[in-house]
């Protein structure tokens, strides 16, 4: 039956392909209150061709935000193990737009390459999840596990409403094991295996000055620019030679690699060399006395991602600003917590913070950090499905990105997370020009097939 099942997902790669595509074109923008019908439309088409594989069940889950999906095939009896599978269907905005090379919701394939907004991050490594559990329905009718699929529409935001969903419906979602397809592999003959994902917590400061923008001639040096203040602000929270964080308290919580996990990390061949070129940066940079590998994935990061305020036009215009802010960014990693980083971080600047301003901080998402059993029998057996489908046994990685849902799914269902993907480092999820290399997709698919197998004791 799996040589059928794998040879029925190979005939089909571009039926796979092409549904695929009509998942691509829909603008599905979490953060855009101008995408709110795109949102509902990527939600309709996922429960239509959920029901089009023979799933059961197939609903919608009330929640406050963007709909969370729900179906399940429980067809393999009691004695089988239950796999519950994890996605999401919102995108990132697709801003600058002028650096796209081709539109950015209109899929398309350069090369072995597919390009498109959510080609990697995630639709494309969702759909490959997908594809396998209709090669095996549509072989056999069956599958060799019972299963759940659980797709949310606010990974991209945080996921502000999926934690009270797990929690509130824990019993519905009750499994053995949790199925995550959103991450990257080393290069496309190198898998890997996620052993942990990064919180966040993403703040926005907002330093207010003057009631109404001033005339720098006729004020400047008399009054505090809130834009130099701001900036002021934010040298104080990294050391510029060290890079360590310099908020009193931030590292105390930090769990430190164990000898395991530090062994692992020093057999994945990735070199400096490797990152700058991915990168394309002409050389790495990070906290001191770590290598690049702990840099990007174990330890705490700070960034800044935007400054909006003032005056950004074409020209000049000296003016100082009523208001300046900044939308910044902390990784965190286990054990510390994103509430307690935010009171750490609003003592430490305000105690910098003059007179002369205002400072507000707003907290606009956080996600905890999680660690992943890697003894877990469904991470061993990932492991081996790998082997048959890439040719490879995994590296093992404790990843730099967050997925918010992960710890909440460890904590309330009392199941071992499996995190893996297809993608590649240099995909450029989030980025113009986001891709998939469609060799790996369909390795993936096969890789996906063999996993079930292995699961329900079937090879």
């Amino acid at each position: 039956m799996l040589t059928r099942v794998l040879e029925y997902s190979r005939a089909v790669r571009q039926c796979h392909l092409d549904a695929l595509f009509d998942l691509l074109r829909i603008p599905s923008i979490s953060t855009l209150p101008a995408h709110e019908q795109d949102m509902e439309k990527a939600a309709d088409w996922l429960l239509a061709y959920l029901r089009a594989m023979g799933l059961k069940r197939v609903q919608e889950l009330p929640t406050e935000g963007f709909p969370v999906l729900y179906a399940e095939w429980l067809g393999a009896g009691p004695q089988a193990p239950t796999l519950l599978v994890y996605g999401h269907y919102d995108v990132q905005p697709v801003d600058p737009l002028d650096e796209w090379h081709t539109p950015p919701f209109d899929p398309t394939i350069v090369g072995s390459n597919l390009y498109c907004r959510g080609a990697s991050d995630d639709k494309g490594q969702l759909f490959a999840v997908l594809a396998a559990i209709e090669s095996w329905l549509s072989v056999s009718s069956r599958l060799p596990v019972n299963l759940k699929v659980l797709l949310e529409g606010e990974e991209e935001v945080l996921a502000p409403h999926l934690a009270r969903v797990v929690w509130r419906d824990r019993e519905l979602l009750a499994t053995d094991a949790v199925l995550i397809c959103d991450e990257a592999i080393l290069d496309p003959q190198t898998p890997l295996i996620i052993t942990g994902v990064r919180g966040n917590l993403y703040l926005e400061l907002e330093v207010s000055g003057p009631a109404h923008d001033l005339h720098s001639g006729t004020f400047g040096g008399a009054v505090d620019n809130p834009f130099n203040v701001l900036v002021r602000l934010l040298a104080q929270i990294q050391d510029a030679t060290t890079r360590r964080i310099l908020i009193p308290g931030f590292y105390d919580s930090v769990l430190s690699l164990d000898d395991a996990e530090r062994e692992r990390l020093l057999q994945i061949p990735l070199t400096d060399e490797m990152a700058c070129q991915v990168a394309g940066v002409p050389a790495l940079a990070g906290e001191e006395g770590y290598t690049t590998l702990e840099r990007a994935g174990v330890r705490p990061t700070f960034e800044i991602h935007g400054m909006p305020g003032g005056f950004t036009d074409p020209g000049h215009k000296t003016v100082i600003p009523a208001r300046a802010a900044a939308k910044l960014s902390m990784r965190l990693v286990p054990d510390q917590d994103p509430q307690e980083i935010t009171g750490l971080f609003e003592q430490y600047v305000r105690s910098f913070l003059p007179p002369t301003v205002q400072l507000t901080i707003h907290r606009l998402g956080s996600a905890l950090p999680a660690v992943v059993d890697v003894k877990a029998p469904a991470v061993r057996a990932m492991a081996h499905a790998f082997e048959l489908g890439f040719g490879a046994a995994p590296y093992y990685f404790r990843g730099g990105g967050s997925l918010p849902i992960v710890r909440h799914l460890q904590d309330a269902l009392a199941a071992p997370v499996v995190l893996i993907g297809f993608g590649l480092p240099d995909d450029n999820s989030h980025a113009p020009n986001e891709r998939l290399h469609l060799p790996n997709w369909h390795r993936g698919i096969e890789t996906l097939v063999h996993y079930l197998a292995i699961l329900g004791g079937q090879e």
